[in-house]
């Protein structure tokens, strides 16, 4: 490469670059501001927040039978508080009536069991908190009222007859098979109820104890902080009074005394303010390293291609290695000034304190610490760099290279989260996952822990990623069709089935979006069967009919409806057990270095598979109706629109991926995109998806059946696990022999020829 040529192609290409104003704003002016904008934020939000306390009144009301025993519990719990602090939390006493808080209630003095103690992070964190004032109020109708914001909250002190008969309704319910019928008798109005409010009373209430409810709607601040105030409030006269009577029947020391419970956090301040701010600081510099850096690659050669001026560079004697190293590093230059931007408004800003910020945000940053993030970030500007002129390239216009960005913007905000897992350290399997591992360290790095060994090795995964990427690049830059992009005009003109597989990924991506966005915005979502019926129909099914029509696919070929050979079904059949044997094994070597914590699976399982669901409903649900329907959309549609662009190596890893992906947990992607891998891979040496289905479904009524009747197949030795191996070769082994491939499938590598037309031959 001739170096004086790519400098002058550089210097053309930043002066290019500097003269666009939408470039200097975005790559240039807005990192230089995001950041100190964000922590003049922080500081404005906390100092806002400390005067609303201050000036602060909250209203409630107070309903019910024993409503003048609530109102001087309340009295003594203002007298407690104006000796000292006042307590800040969350209301894990409080029934929400929006529907998005715990329910749960505070019972009469010495009688109700005690709260679950959640406070909000940012208020537990501030040091000088004061008295909170509250005003009483007179409402004829509190949940009108509260509805109406004419209150913050109301109390509703239930004597111990009407707690009872909650009790009795809950008790009723319990033993209905219907869940609507269960929840409506558990809805059961009582005083000042409200219809679609589910109530509970404590397992630990006595018959006859008297309980008070706390009403508040999580989605205002003021009801949601107050209520919580003022049960906490409650909740230490409660404790004076219990202290109090002990003492007057006898008892010789102050309960509190007796045995005192304290935590004590060995963390600095600063380590715990780092813990939170370098969960964010990643996504925020790779937020803005993908909008800087992708303004400059979308112009670089979509640009160029659109305004027809990269042909006038080619015949010039300039090469084209040449051209896409100027255009690299062109795009590397804006990302790499965003990093440096970022690293220098950590030192400035934090590291020598010109922002003052509250105490839960004040972080030490050190120099040593901003040159290894700096460090660190490099290799990351160079591969979101390479992933941008890639787009650029494949792209034929700047408006489908808008398009394109979406999925990797959506992908690296994914792999940028993995900092936001608690349960996830930097000595696991992440240390090796591109960008995910930066995310992790950069974590560990705000709290000042240096783990070198583990360092260096994301140091090499992501110089290794960023080489891959380069490499690829300037490979794809030096197609001819990349420069006038007429097959892609051929497939626009044809359009149908001949765009189809341009398009597939974005139907996935699109699939994908709603599978992960639905349930947060849709109450009936949440629950299984919801869930169950929106995602295989609504999402899967319709989704690969809307494919076939919008495409008009030939939906045989689309969805491989292909006979097999008898032997065929024998290896499937041998697939079921020894796959999941296998995958079990492969899913214990894997938590060995990306760890998850045992109550999250546990928890996982319950909520998968309920205890007061009949067999019969988890098999439909969980393994008959994924098998048909989730394998029509990926080894139907997925697979027929990409098995002519990937060699079958990569065809079968990639849907795998997706496949798993789709399954949304991080701990269930490795189980599910190694069942995706084997599925495929059935696919690809069958021509059918027959098999697939079978195999699928097959494999989790196993994995349920298992659970059903608690046997713990994780809990076997691996030596165990391993003499299934055999079996799971053997049923391979029976695909290949007798297999009739996926037609037209590409070549396995370069220079070879394709499946030979009798091996593609239906049986």
């Amino acid at each position: 490469m001739n170096r004086a040529k790519i400098g002058l192609l550089y210097r053309h290409e930043m002066r290019m670059l500097l003269r666009d104003r939408r470039t200097v704003v975005l790559s240039v002016l807005l990192p230089l501001l995001v950041l100190p904008a964000i922590l003049f934020g922080f500081k404005l939000m906390s100092e806002w927040r400390r005067d609303q306390q201050d000036t602060t009144t909250y209203r409630y009301a107070v309903v019910g039978a024993r409503a003048d025993s609530v109102r001087a519990l309340i009295a003594r719990g203002a007298l407690l508080a104006a000796d000292g602090p006042a307590e800040t939390g969350d209301p894990a006493e409080a029934v929400d009536p929006a529907g998005t808080g715990d329910n749960a209630e505070t019972g009469d003095p010495a009688e109700a069991a005690d709260p679950a103690e959640t406070t909000d992070p940012a208020e537990a964190a501030d040091d000088d908190r004061r008295p909170a004032s509250f005003l009483e109020v007179e409402a004829a109708m509190p949940d009108s009222s509260l509805e109406a914001g004419d209150i913050d909250f109301y109390l509703e002190a239930l004597t111990g007859s009407e707690a009872d008969s909650l009790d009795l309704a809950r008790a009723a319910a319990d033993t209905m098979e219907s869940g609507d019928e269960a929840r409506a008798a558990a809805d059961t109005p009582g005083p000042g109820d409200e219809a679609g409010v589910a109530l509970t009373v404590s397992d630990e209430r006595y018959p006859g104890v008297p309980v008070v409810r706390v009403y508040y709607r999580a989605n205002r601040d003021d009801s949601r902080r107050g209520s919580g105030l003022m049960v906490d409030r409650m909740l230490d006269a409660r404790e004076r009074d219990r202290a109090e009577a002990l003492l007057g029947r006898g008892f010789e020391a102050d309960p509190d005394e007796v045995i005192r419970l304290s935590r004590v956090d060995v963390a600095t301040p600063e380590q715990a303010a780092g813990f939170y701010f370098g969960r964010l600081l990643p996504l925020l510099l790779v937020f803005l390293t993908l909008t800087g850096a992708s303004v400059a690659a979308m112009d670089s050669v979509a640009g160029e291609k659109e305004r027809g001026s990269l042909e006038t560079l080619l015949t010039t004697s300039v090469r084209r290695i040449e051209i896409v190293a100027a255009k690299q590093l062109t795009i590397l230059s804006v990302a790499l000034f965003i990093t440096l931007a970022q690293a220098g408004n950590l030192f400035v800003y934090l590291g020598l304190g010109i922002i003052e910020l509250p105490a839960e945000m004040d972080i030490e940053v050190s120099p040593v610490a901003v040159l290894v993030l700096f460090a660190l970030y490099i290799p990351v500007a160079i591969v979101v760099s390479s992933l941008l002129l890639l787009i650029s390239a494949y792209a034929k216009t700047y408006k489908e290279t808008q398009l394109y960005l979406l999925p990797v913007f959506l992908g690296l905000m994914v792999l940028t989260a993995a900092g936001l897992l608690p349960a996830v350290s930097l000595r696991s399997l992440i240390a090796v996952v591109p960008v995910a591992n930066v995310s992790v360290a950069v974590r560990e790095i705000m709290v000042g822990h240096y783990d070198i060994p583990m360092l260096l090795t994301a140091c090499v995964s992501m110089l290794l990623a960023a080489f891959l990427l380069l490499r690829w690049s300037s490979r794809m830059l030096d197609k001819e069709r990349l420069v006038t992009a007429q097959d892609l005009d051929e497939a626009d003109l044809a359009g149908g089935a001949a765009l189809f597989p341009r398009r597939v990924l974005l139907w996935f991506l699109g699939m994908w979006a709603i599978i992960i966005i639905a349930p947060s915005n849709v109450d009936a979502l949440t629950r299984l069967e919801g869930q169950w019926a929106f995602n295989m129909f609504g999402i899967f099914f319709l989704g690969s009919l809307l494919m076939i029509r919008v495409h008009r696919l030939d939906w045989r070929q689309a969805l491989a409806i292909r006979r097999v050979r008898p032997q065929v079904w024998l290896a499937v059949l041998l697939l079921v057990p020894s796959t999941l044997l296998t995958g079990i094994f492969v899913v214990g070597l894997s938590s060995v270095f990306l760890p998850f914590p045992e109550e999250m699976l546990e928890q996982f399982a319950s909520e998968l598979l309920p205890e007061d669901f009949p067999l019969w409903q988890i098999m439909l649900m969980m393994a008959l109706t994924p098998g048909i329907v989730e394998e029509m959309a990926f080894r139907g549609l997925l697979l027929h629109g990409l098995h002519r662009r990937l060699r079958p190596v990569v065809l079968i890893l990639v849907v795998g991926v997706i496949f798993g992906l789709f399954h949304q947990a991080l701990f269930r992607i490795i189980p599910t995109t190694y069942l995706g891998v084997v599925i495929t891979t059935v696919a690809v040496l069958t021509g059918s998806i027959f098999p697939c289905m079978l195999l699928h479904a097959g494999n989790n009524a196993f994995a349920f059946l298992l659970y059903r009747y608690g046997v713990e197949v994780e809990t076997w030795p691996p030596e165990l696990l391993l003499l299934n191996l055999p079996v799971f070769v053997f049923a391979l082994y029976l695909l290949y022999r007798y297999r009739t491939p996926y037609p037209g499938l590409l070549p396995f590598r370069k220079g070879v020829r394709g499946v030979p037309a009798d091996e593609r031959s239906r049986p």
